[in-house]
């Protein structure tokens, strides 16, 4: 079950993606998913998918990793799908708002797929620099989603552990009805929480511990420096979102 949630995690390959500067990445994952609320039409949204898939393939990342990105959201689709039709949204817009989170869903995958931690860290504070003058901590809010996208793989690590544990003492979850399922899952959160609080102080002390201070200046291990593709994919990405935002408007 939870296996298939591959947020957060590095998949560490030789790729012309892998080498592209973390600010280019994360420049182009920001006008990608504008670009997505702006697609309303069938040819905006091939455009995008040709794109998407572009990057995907010279990522060198096995397709069925993405697969599994997708798969691990089928119960929220479902649910979307059921909301939107209850509520008398129409076939055509219920099925927009499923590839737009397709879209947006598989081309953060391919960021946290083909960059690490650290260096999303790096990227995400050199975007949002600009933010500081106007007083917003950009570093802290860089640093507190590095953090966060490194603990999905920890959490994710430790439910399965505690499933394992529990099917060894009888209460097994892929093999259990609907209601031995939700039992599961209940005596699955409090463990949960407290591994990852604990998890937490671990990380906090090993920080106190190497003199870490976000106020200080920080300096960078690699040295990223920016090259003809990157300002090609940019353009690319920019030359999409000004078709879509000429062509489409905000549904």
């Amino acid at each position: 079950m939870l296996n298939n949630i591959t947020l957060g995690k590095y998949y560490a390959v030789d790729s012309l993606i892998h080498r592209i500067n973390p600010i280019t990445k994360t420049i182009c994952t920001i006008l990608f998913i504008i670009s997505v609320f702006f697609a309303n039409n069938l040819t905006l949204n091939v455009c995008l998918l040709v794109l998407m898939l572009l990057m995907m393939s010279l990522s060198k990342v096995p397709m069925a990793v993405y697969f599994k990105t997708i798969f691990s959201l089928k119960w929220l689709m479902v649910i979307l799908f059921l909301v939107n039709y209850l509520t008398g949204v129409s076939l055509q817009m219920s099925v927009f708002i499923l590839v737009r989170l397709v879209f947006v869903v598989l081309y953060t995958a391919i960021l946290t797929l083909t960059t690490a931690p650290t260096e999303i860290t790096y990227g995400l504070e050199k975007v949002f620099f600009p933010l500081k003058l106007i007083g917003i901590p950009v570093n802290k809010m860089a640093l507190s989603i590095s953090i966060a996208l490194r603990f999905i793989p920890t959490i994710i690590d430790q439910s399965n552990r505690i499933l394992k544990s529990q099917a060894s003492r009888g209460i097994d979850y892929y093999n259990s009805k609907i209601n031995g399922k939700f039992m599961a899952l209940k005596a699955m959160i409090i463990p949960m929480f407290n591994l990852s609080i604990k998890r937490a102080d671990e990380l906090a002390d090993a920080m106190e511990v190497r003199l870490f201070s976000i106020k200080g200046k920080r300096t960078n291990y690699r040295i990223n420096k920016f090259g003809l593709f990157d300002v090609v994919i940019i353009l690319v990405h920019i030359s999409i979102l000004c078709l879509a935002a000429l062509k489409g408007v905000i549904i």
